[in-house]
């Protein structure tokens, strides 16, 4: 009598066990969870032979000798019956192929992958089939080729008398893998990766044969993400990753994929931990950042909790797509499209917005936390590993910390000013650097943070009242540099005894490094009694930071100061005018700074619009009070101040020595305008910009 039955599993050191009774014909197979998945794959197809493909899983722990795998071919629809066999080969990823040749052009032919154990049981994938054609497919170059995205084209001929066909593209990062590769319509295929090289070949697809043009190369360009600061503990990308457009989807990936391209629904097949900054979190090994010293990662889920929590949302539609905008305290916004999710090789467009962090679920690890959204709501959520989601970067704000026991600072040039040495070739900080000064990389403008102590009470008789302090700055190329004059301009600090500061520069060309960095006070360092009082720290050296405030332009009015009928009056807020009333405490919970506060505008319609005799200069400048009334600013400093001479862009600025938060007053005198005005509903106002470095 003959047993034969498929359940458990039996399995000892590397080979399969077979049980016999005392009758050869008596045995039993256990392959339950030995062969865990037999799949029938496609073929690859010429006018006269075909490769196909399949998968079996799991012979890793079966001795070679104990199975044999292969297709089962022929013309009937039962090719396991009637058809015959190729062995084929099979790798320790399971992935079996085997070649038939001497087929009849033009005829179509039936497979199925099959696995024989110890030639006795035999498990066979599903059936598939295959035309073999004599069809040709040219690939031809890609076009259009972004960070993101590559449009696809090819030339396919001898279809005449086929059936229906398939035609589309296979993208790899393998010459090898292109067969197994992703298959994308013949068009622009976006959510590529940046600064990748792909593998792509145009095929036609028949049945489950494809025929297959050459494989040819290209390269995605590099992506410098943009950030977006919304006042959180880390920047927000503007893009997902393998997007050129805020409104792109991008790549969908499983988690902790390093391809994109990784389609397998089994959660085994992704990492089981968290994988935010680590060798699995494709954002941080991605060169998104150039020569930033910060790394772009996946958000925590802390993170994007904290985006959830401390931003307003709006279900939205940008330019046809649909999605949420999160929008911060400070006017910052990001938008992140709704691009549904990936099962396997299936796109599922629900309307929802699904996105990896790179924490691993608490409660069960087959998922992970996402940032999950739709038109009603916004939340923390979780989602199975194996599907594919969209990715958002984030990336820790650029701030070097210098070691300040390795600060020099004192009168070192012996010229009476006070000089906080960060870096110098040619000074005592260049054998014991505080800091890297290879990573002083910026593009647009370097803020630095500085506190002093023990200044006040250790000046000589007759100090001055007030000092200027300003940055000394070069990169090694001498041409990237600010060397402050040490006059009260927009990027000095007025020091007025122990406190912290704020300097800062900007600059019109990439800084790359330092050769000179410090900070001079001047004329400080001859007024000091004794410097063993003295302590100097450097907080914080801030690149390309944020330095802009938000302002609610609805409110901005422009008005006769005080109803003196003399002087006019930019209000951008004052609670005790209309704006007051129509947006109270406006400011009280976005602004917040230390140091310099310099407000750009444009007015228009004065000229031609002033009386005979008018002087045509107005002296203008800033006022301001933080919501406690202190600090504040009221005019009369010799710096910060314009001349209004008609319609243009004008700036006033002041240094605010304290920590401001909110507003209270906050307006733009022009002394003697508003009398001068023929009328004064012609003029107009528009801030452009308002800039704090000192922003915290």
């Amino acid at each position: 009598m003959k047993i034969r039955y498929l359940s458990g599993i039996l399995l000892l050191a590397a080979g399969l066990f077979a049980t016999s009774c005392d009758d050869e014909e008596n045995y039993s197979v256990r392959t339950g969870e030995i062969i865990s998945e037999v799949t029938t794959g496609n073929a690859s197809v010429t006018a006269i032979s075909a490769e196909v493909s399949g998968t079996v899983k799991d012979l890793t722990l079966v001795s070679p000798s104990s199975y044999e795998v292969g297709a089962y071919y022929g013309a009937s629809d039962n090719p396991a019956t009637t058809g015959s066999k190729k062995v084929g080969s099979v790798d320790e990823n399971g992935n079996m192929v085997a070649s038939i040749t001497g087929l009849t052009t033009g005829a179509t032919y039936y497979y199925t992958t099959y696995v024989t154990l110890q030639n006795k049981v035999t498990r066979f994938g599903e059936v598939k089939s295959f035309v073999a054609t004599n069809t040709k497919v040219t690939t031809k170059e890609a076009t259009d080729v972004t960070s993101g995205k590559a449009t696809f084209s090819a030339d396919i001929t001898g279809t005449d008398g086929l059936p229906a066909y398939e035609k589309g593209v296979k993208l790899s990062l393998s010459a090898d893998d292109i067969t197994s590769g992703m298959s994308y319509e013949l068009a622009t295929v976006s959510g590529l990766l940046p600064g990748t090289t792909y593998y792509y070949a145009a095929f036609a697809k028949i049945g489950n044969g494809y025929v297959y043009g050459e494989t040819k190369t290209l390269t995605t360009a590099t992506q410098q993400m943009e950030y977006v600061d919304l006042g959180l503990s880390i920047l927000w990308a503007k893009n997902n990753i393998g997007a050129d457009r805020e409104t792109d989807a991008g790549t969908l990936f499983g988690y902790g994929d390093q391809t994109g391209m990784l389609t397998s629904t089994r959660v085994d097949d992704y990492p089981s931990s968290d994988i935010a900054g680590s060798a699995y979190d494709i954002i941080h090994n991605l060169d998104l950042d150039g020569d930033s010293p910060m790394k772009s990662q996946m958000p925590t889920n802390a993170q994007i909790a904290e985006l959830v929590n401390n931003t307003t949302r709006q279900w939205t539609t940008v330019d046809g797509v649909e999605g949420m905008r999160f929008t911060a305290k400070n006017g910052n916004s990001i938008f992140l499209p709704a691009g549904g999710y990936r099962n396997g090789e299936t796109t599922v467009s629900d309307a929802t917005g699904y996105y990896w962090s790179g924490n691993i679920s608490t409660v069960h690890n087959d998922y992970a936390n996402t940032l999950t959204f739709n038109s009603s709501s916004a939340k923390v959520g979780v989602s199975k590993r194996s599907l594919g989601l969209s990715l958002r970067p984030v990336r820790p704000y650029a701030e070097l910390n210098p070691e300040s026991g390795k600060l020099a600072f004192g009168d070192i040039e012996g010229n009476g000013r006070l000089r906080i040495e960060i870096y110098n070739e040619y000074g005592d900080t260049q054998k014991n650097p505080p800091i890297d000064p290879s990573s002083i990389k910026f593009n647009n403008n370097m803020v630095v943070s500085f506190t002093l102590t023990g200044i006040t009470g250790n000046l000589k008789s007759g100090a001055a009242s007030a000092y200027v302090a300003g940055l000394e700055y070069s990169d090694p190329s001498w041409g990237v540099s600010y060397w402050s004059d040490l006059k009260m301009h927009e990027y000095e600090a007025l020091v007025t005894g122990d406190g912290t500061y704020t300097v800062w520069m900007e600059v019109s060309a990439r800084a790359n490094g330092a050769i000179v960095f410090c900070v001079d006070i001047e004329g400080l360092g001859a007024d000091i009694v004794d410097w063993e009082k003295v302590g100097v720290e450097v907080n914080a050296i801030k690149l390309d930071a944020d330095v802009a405030q938000g302002v609610n332009h609805s409110i901005v009015d422009f008005n006769n100061k005080d109803g003196n009928g003399k002087d006019g009056r930019i209000e951008i807020y004052n609670e005790y005018g209309s704006s007051g009333a129509a947006a109270p405490g406006a400011y009280n919970s976005s602004m917040k700074f230390n140091g310099l506060m310099l407000v750009e505008f444009t007015i228009d319609g004065i000229n031609g619009n002033l009386v005979d005799g008018a002087s045509k200069n107005y002296h203008t400048e800033l006022s301001y009070a933080a919501a406690s009334w202190n600090p504040s600013y009221w005019g009369g400093a010799n710096y910060g101040s314009a001349t209004v001479t008609g319609d243009g862009t004008y700036r006033v600025y002041t240094y605010l020595n304290g920590n401001c938060e909110g507003a209270v007053v906050w307006t733009i005198e022009l002394y003697d305008l508003w009398k001068d005005l023929v009328d004064s509903s012609k003029a107009g106002v528009t801030i452009n910009k308002v800039i704090t470095p000192g922003k915290y």
